[in-house]
Formats: C-alpha cells, structure tokens, sequence
C-alpha cells in the first residue's frame, strides 16, 4: 500500500496519495495530421499485439500507485480507435479492473476511424464519454490541416455514437488555421454547436517545429492568422458556446453544467495521475514522468520485465508551487487560495508577491470569492502571466 506520509523535501506535498486518474497513450494513427507532434506511428506499419502487452505490463507495474476504484480514465494517443474493434477490446480491458460505475472513461476518436463496431466495444467496455477530433467543419480546412476526415463523416461518427447512447461526448475545435477567417470559424462553429455535444474544446493552431505545416509556414506556402482576429474567433466561441447552454470552464474548454472534464480537471488542479504507453507523462509522489517517445525501446523494455524508459523531474518548493499556480490560472474560476494554503502551508501572495501585485494593479489578475483568477479581458494573453510566475519560482 502507498505511504501517505508527508515528502521530506516539501512537507506540504503529499508523496504518496493514490493517484485517480490514468492516462494511456496509443501510439498510432491512420495518418499523421500535418501539424501533429504527438508521439505517433502509421498503424499499418506497427504490430499493436507487442504494444498491448507491453501495456498491459506496464498497468500491472503501476497498479500500487493507483487509487481504486479510478475517479477517471482517459485514452488518448494518436488515434486509439484507428487499431480496429479487436484491438480496441483489448485495449480498453486493460484498466477495467480499476472502473466502477462512477469513473469518467474517455476515449480520443478520429471520426475518419469510427464505426459501429468500433463503438459497439466502446460501450461495451463501459466507455462514458468520447472526444472526437473534428477539429473543423470545412473540407478545405481539412484538407490543410492533413485530416482523413470529411465534415460528413464528422457528424456521421457524432450520430453512431449517439446511437449507441453515449451521451457525453465533446467535439475538439482549431481556430487560427491558415485560409480561414473570423466568418468561416463561425459557421463551422455553429454546425458543431447544431449537434448538441456535452463539452467542446476550441483550440488556437500552434504551429510545431518540424511538422509540414510548419515547414509550410517557414516557406512562405501559407500564412498565420493574424493574431486579433485569432482573438475574435476565441471570444465568438466564448459567446457562442454561452448561447448554446455549455460554460466556458477553462481557456479553451466549454461544458454544459456537470460535463466538465474530470480528467482533464486533474491536470488542471496538479493532482496525480500515471501515464502509460511510449511518449505518455504521468506526474506522482512530486515527481513528473514521462516515457519516452520510442515504440520499440518501450516494448522491449517492459516485455523484459523492466521499466519504460523515461525521463524524471522532482518538482519541490517553489517550483512545485509555481506549476500549481500556474496550471489553476488556466481555469476561469482560478486558483483556489485557501487550497493552496492548505497545500503548501504558505499564502501564494506571498510566495508570488511581486508577479500577482503587478498583475493586480494591472487588472491581470484578480480575487474573486476567494480564488486568484485571470479575468476573461486578459485571458487570451495569459502566457505572459503564466510565464512570469515562473520566472519568479
């Protein structure tokens, strides 16, 4: 049984409190998007047996870090449903140990790879909720963005897993894509909108170093968004998302009331959780985890009985503390100051003096019923924020 004793280096930070939540990465896809740079390999050049029981060995290695029953799951990837109705069974019977009627078990869906007897295992398996990247609702967008997908297919996989009766699903968002405008941002938001999901994330492009459409962008081929109109269309899907009943709950997420993602919400609020499979992070005990990117080094390994290859980072005093801030900000209720008093021992105005009482004279921060929060002028720069609360750690 994990120890609930206090860490020696920070005694605010407690070491070993179960972790409940569980993130498992699926490292592969039908194609790789072309502004992608998440750990991932072409599903028909890769042998998803080896990975299934790497995994399934990596689960039984961590289960004594693990809190059951799991308040949530989520699996993510790549493409978790692009490895076929068999293989996704035996994905998902992997953590089912951990699961009772009461845990958040969400699965990423690429709607170019869902079908009926994909989402037959989903339910079966007791999957609640599912995020479906649709990322827009125009073939031209698509087709710049390197998706498999069509708008029709969208809403198709949308109305199978309907059908099926999940009834929490959320439907991923870009904005900022290169040829679109503030107009056409709105109509395909407002199609997402027409089909009810639960939760909806919208997402600025971020174009990564290495990626074609990056190398696109260094070549003059396409142009990025101006940035105040990238800013008109996170505000529209602010008003938007209001009008259609969902809550804008943190930068870039929007929730009908009770939908708001658990998982997700671990993170948010620097709680532990594992990350399982090549290229997963996982942050327990104080320490932050990640597995490295590597297929074929992370079979090996754990079909030999060893441990995934990762990297490690201890994240103690005021460091730890700076993380936590900075990760609540990304929420629009804030930091909670009485939670990270109890945390810490300290009073975060204190530790953080001379960035919060600059932002406060500045109307970037604010106290509002007790949490520290970005207002909703300043959030769309809150990098800079963010940033300078790191620098002072």
């Amino acid at each position: 049984m994990a120890s609930s004793r206090p860490c020696k280096k920070n005694r605010h930070e407690v070491c070993g409190s179960p972790a409940g939540a569980l993130y498992v990465h699926v490292p592969f896809c039908a194609a790789k998007c072309r502004y992608c740079d998440f750990y991932s390999l072409p599903i028909g050049q890769s042998r998803t047996g080896e990975f299934l029981r790497a995994l399934a060995a990596e689960m039984r290695a961590q289960a004594h870090r693990l809190g059951r029953p799991l308040a949530s799951v989520f699996v993510g990837g790549g493409t978790p449903t692009s490895i076929g109705a068999a293989g996704l069974a035996e994905l998902l019977a992997i953590p089912a140990g951990w699961l009772d009627s009461g845990t958040e078990f969400s699965v990423e869906a690429n709607p170019g790879t869902v079908d009926a007897p994909g989402v037959e295992v989903l339910v079966r398996a007791g999957v609640n909720r599912v995020n479906l990247g649709v990322q827009s609702l125009r073939a031209d967008e698509l087709e710049t963005l390197g998706r498999i997908h069509s708008p029709k297919q969208a809403r198709d996989a949308f109305n199978v897993l309907r059908r099926a009766g999940v009834r929490n699903i959320g439907l991923d968002l870009i904005y900022g894509v290169p040829g679109q405008s503030l107009r056409t941002w709105q109509a395909s938001l407002a199609e997402a909108l027409e089909l009810r999901p639960e939760h909806l994330s919208c997402y600025a492009l971020s174009f990564e170093e290495n990626t074609p459409l990056w190398q696109d962008l260094q070549a003059g081929r396409v142009e990025e968004m101006d940035e105040a109109e990238q800013e008109a269309c996170w505000r529209h899907a602010i008003s938007a998302a209001a009008d259609a009943g969902l809550e804008h709950y943190e930068i870039s997420n929007f929730a009908r009331p009770g939908r708001q993602c658990r998982h997700n919400l671990t993170y948010w609020n620097n709680m532990p959780y594992i990350g399982l499979g090549p290229g997963a992070a996982g942050y327990f005990g104080g320490v932050r985890q990640k597995n490295d990117p590597d297929l074929a080094a992370y079979v090996r390994a754990l079909l030999l009985g060893q441990a995934a290859p990762a990297s490690q980072e201890q994240l103690t005093g005021r460091r730890a503390m700076a993380e936590t801030v900075m990760l609540a900000l990304r929420l629009t209720r804030g930091l909670d100051l009485k939670a990270f008093e109890d945390r810490y021992g300290q009073d975060v105005r204190q530790v953080f003096g001379r960035s919060i009482s600059r932002y406060l004279q500045t109307g970037g921060l604010e106290v509002l019923a007790g949490h520290l929060r970005i207002p909703a002028s300043a959030m769309f720069v809150s990098n800079e924020i963010l940033a300078d609360m790191l620098a002072e750690a």
